[in-house]
């Protein structure tokens, strides 16, 4: 029987690329060869690292390096599989994709048709968690995580009102300011701060909290540098909202809290002591704590039960040109007709303002205890105001490691530069201390 390879064998793959969803198991790659003769052929595949975003082990269960046989048997035509098995994992990530190229060893004289194939590794993961409830537990034991911000770096920032400290969590837990710390930055204060009623961050990851005790009314407007000595820009009761834009810090008021009147307030972001401003008021209005900035200025906040007329009650409010010649109107209604956010009170207690695809969305938490599928997160078109659902409390638990879902308290909800949704849970009602990342959601 001879025992040389045909006179033009070659080897080439039956297609260059493919996407395969990161729960579908496998992909099979098929090789074919022609005019074989009568000898092995090894055909050498490799992953191509350069152009590659998978990584062995982690996302591909198939080694860097691996070679394949087209036995002494094989006929013109016929056909091998690589078989690339893909790791399902429960993180969120880019679609990734594997490369491999084929090479023939140098000493087989065997020809290479279609050398090289692509595989798109779709993710299936929307729902993350980022930290449980061990990683989030300090030194005093006592575990707790609202008012949460996250900063460009990744890491989250929060303040733990059963420890009294602010923490950061990125891979691990560390603390941004002690509780000894925090009451003597607050040296105004002489009841312990255990209560944080609003935060926002800047541009720069300085960080703002509302900071007082929980019997007390006068609100603390905490700057937390990114780097620096903290300062406690003014001091106001009643404030109930805090955001960000272009060197001012804008406040939410409530009259029934203690603010002068209700409305909106601001300090400018580097003085210390200053005394607040009033930017613009309305009786009208029933702030929350929930309130940011979109990137033409314009403040949203949502207005409660208590407004003064129809037309505030259970509104998102918007204030135009609030630098300059400030106007309040009302933006949209959460709850018209044919929207999926279930209304029944005051609802809404976090406002956020993300972008994607060029477009900007308020996203609200709706923590509405009569939804069918428990607490709501949506999103509301800037441009449009078109409402959609993104994800309920139902599928927040049934997709976490972690367990249940309990509303965070004040702002449990934050929105990173990339859209994606952090969520923090306070062990209540069956469920634990965590936090949650939810990505790929808005519209």
């Amino acid at each position: 029987m001879p025992s040389d390879l045909g006179e033009s064998t070659s080897v080439s793959l039956a297609e260059t690329s493919a996407t395969l969803g990161e729960s579908e198991g496998s992909y099979p790659v098929e090789l074919t060869i022609s005019d074989p003769g009568f000898k092995e052929v090894p055909i050498d595949v490799s992953l191509n690292a350069s152009q590659s975003t998978a990584t062995p082990g982690e996302d591909l269960r198939i080694p860097a390096d691996t070679t394949l046989r087209f036995p002494e048997s094989a006929t013109s035509g016929g056909s091998i599989s690589l078989e690339i098995s893909i790791v399902d994992d429960e993180m969120i990530e880019q679609d990734e994709t594997a490369v491999y190229s084929l090479s023939i060893p140098d000493s087989v004289d065997t020809e290479i048709g279609t050398s090289q194939f692509s595989l798109t590794i779709e993710n299936n993961d929307f729902f993350e968690v980022v930290a449980d409830a061990n990683g989030l537990e300090p030194a005093s034991g006592n575990t707790d995580a609202h008012c949460i911000v996250q900063r460009s770096s990744g890491e989250n920032v929060f303040f733990n009102s059963s420890d009294g400290g602010i923490f950061s969590y990125d891979d691990g837990l560390s603390v941004e300011r002690s509780a000894m710390d925090l009451n003597a930055d607050i040296a105004a204060e002489s009841s312990t701060i255990n209560r944080c009623d609003g935060v926002a961050k800047d541009a720069n990851d300085n960080v703002y909290f509302l900071f007082r005790n929980d019997e007390g009314s006068t609100t603390h407007v905490y700057k937390l540098p990114a780097s620096g000595s903290p300062t406690v820009l003014g001091s106001e009761a009643g404030l109930r909202g805090v955001t960000h834009d272009n060197g001012t810090v804008y406040l939410a008021g409530v009259a029934f809290d203690g603010a002068p009147e209700d409305g909106f307030y601001s300090v400018n972001d580097t003085g210390a002591g200053q005394s607040v401003s009033t930017v613009i008021t309305d009786a009208n209005l029933d702030l929350g704590s929930g309130m940011d900035v979109d990137s033409d200025g314009n403040l949203y906040a949502f207005s409660g039960g208590f407004g003064g007329t129809v037309s505030r009650t259970l509104k998102i409010v918007r204030v135009t040109n609030p630098s300059g010649s400030p106007t309040i109107e009302t933006f949209v209604d959460p709850y018209r007709s044919g929207s999926p956010l279930a209304d029944n009170g005051d609802n809404i207690v976090d406002v956020d303002v993300a972008s994607n695809g060029g477009n900007e969305f308020l996203v609200v938490y709706n923590g509405s205890f009569s939804a069918e599928n428990g607490e709501q997160w949506a999103s509301i078109g800037i441009s449009d105001q078109s409402i959609s659902l993104l994800f309920n409390q139902s599928q927040l638990a049934g997709n976490t490691s972690v367990s249940g879902y309990t509303g965070g308290f004040t702002e449990p909800t934050a929105v990173n530069d990339d859209g994606e949704v952090l969520v923090a849970s306070r062990s209540a009602f069956g469920a634990s201390y965590y936090i949650a990342k939810v990505a790929n959601m808005l519209p």
